[in-house]
C-alpha cells in the first residue's frame, strides 16, 4: 500500500498540477489541458491528478484562485510599506509588476481566458480580494487629500492601464527605451492629474 502523503506533499503536489496546467493552457491552448496530458507532463499514473482535483476546470479555477490570492498579499504587502499615499501606490504597482515577471503563465491564465468558475466560494472570495486590492491604494490618497475620486473607477482606470502595459511588455511590444512600470507611471500621472480636487 503506497504511503500516505503529509499535507505539506500534497499541497505541494497541488501546487505543481496548478503550475503545469498554467503553462500548458498559456503554451498550448484549453485543448492542452486534459488530466491525462497534466499526468503524462508530471510522469504519474493517469489516475493521479483525480485524487487532488474532480477535473480541468476544478484546475483552472484553483490557478486562478492560488494565483489571485498570491497577488493580493504582494500588493496589500506593499501597500502596508512606508511613505505617501503615491509612494506607496507605486510599491503597489511594483509588486503587481513583480509577481506578473515571476509567474507569467499563472498571470496570463488568470486574465487572458473568459471567466468559467464565478460560481465557485473560493474564486468568488478571491475576486472580491482583488478588487478591494484595486481601490484601497487610491483610498490613501483620497485620504490625504490628494484625490478627488471614486476609488474603485480611479482604481480600475489605474489597473487597466497596468494590465495593459504589463501585457505589452511580456508580448514584447512596448516602445524602445520603456517599461511597464515608466509606460504606467505616464498614464497614472495623467489620471492624478485629472483626479486632482478642484480649488
Amino acid at each position: 500500500m503506497p504511503r500516505a502523503l503529509s499535507e505539506q506533499e500534497t499541497e505541494a503536489f497541488r501546487e505543481r498540477l496548478c503550475e503545469t496546467a498554467a503553462k500548458l493552457y498559456v503554451e498550448e491552448g484549453p485543448g492542452a489541458v486534459t488530466m491525462r496530458r497534466l499526468a503524462a507532463d508530471m510522469g504519474v499514473g493517469t489516475m493521479t491528478p483525480y485524487r487532488y482535483f474532480e477535473n480541468k476546470e476544478a484546475i483552472v479555477t484553483a490557478v486562478r484562485t492560488r494565483g489571485l490570492h498570491r497577488l493580493c498579499e504582494a500588493m496589500e504587502h506593499a501597500l502596508d510599506s512606508p511613505g505617501d499615499g503615491r509612494t506607496r501606490s507605486r510599491a503597489v504597482r511594483d509588486a503587481y509588476i513583480a509577481f506578473a515577471h515571476a509567474n507569467t503563465a499563472t498571470y496570463r491564465l488568470m486574465f487572458e481566458y473568459p471567466e468559467t468558475n464565478q460560481d465557485d466560494p473560493g474564486y468568488r472570495e478571491a475576486h472580491r480580494r482583488m478588487w478591494r486590492n484595486i481601490a484601497a491604494h487610491v483610498e490613501v490618497m483620497i485620504a490625504e487629500g490628494n484625490v478627488d475620486a471614486d476609488p474603485a473607477i480611479l482604481g480600475h482606470q489605474i489597473w487597466a492601464a497596468l494590465h495593459g502595459a504589463v501585457m505589452l511588455e511580456i508580448a514584447g511590444m512596448l516602445p524602445e527605451g520603456y517599461d511597464a512600470a515608466s509606460l504606467h507611471t505616464r498614464t497614472v500621472s495623467a489620471l492624478l492629474e485629472m483626479a486632482r480636487p478642484k480649488p
